[in-house]
């Protein structure tokens, strides 16, 4: 289970770090607080901290979830687990970097996050039910 919480922890390390980036460019391109819209380049910012809350949300449960379940099942669900987090960490990463570049080049990237979780996510729900069934 270690593995998956240094997972957990390095998502929200990488949420934190994507924060920052939209604080120091909400700065930089003098956007003010409470505003969300101005500099092109603060808003591509921002999408990308908006996006990663949204998908963190379900990926931080899911990823524990799935370990927990898919190993009670027998199952190695920590290397899983925390394989398919990886990808997901990668995935942020790929995710940011293109849409501050170019919005219209962030799909492998928002795959490479929305695919293991839903591949998480559908793996917790057969380990329920073999639990359930079994």
């Amino acid at each position: 289970m270690e593995l998956v919480l240094l997972i957990v922890v390095l998502a929200l390390i990488q949420f934190m770090y994507l924060s920052a980036r939209t604080g120091f460019a909400r700065v930089k391109y003098k956007v003010h607080a409470p505003a969300i819209t101005g500099h092109p380049l603060f808003e591509r910012q921002y999408r990308v901290q908006q996006n990663t809350l949204e998908q963190i949300s379900v990926f931080v449960p899911g990823i524990l979830i799935f370990a927990w379940l898919v190993e009670r099942v027998g199952w190695p669900g920590n290397e899983i687990a925390a394989f398919l987090g990886v990808i997901w960490l990668i995935g942020r990463g790929v995710y940011a970097r293109a849409y501050v570049s170019d919005p219209a080049s962030r799909g492998p990237g928002f795959m490479m996050t929305l695919i293991p979780t839903a591949l998480m996510l559908l793996g917790s729900l057969v380990a329920l039910l073999v639990s359930v069934v079994g």
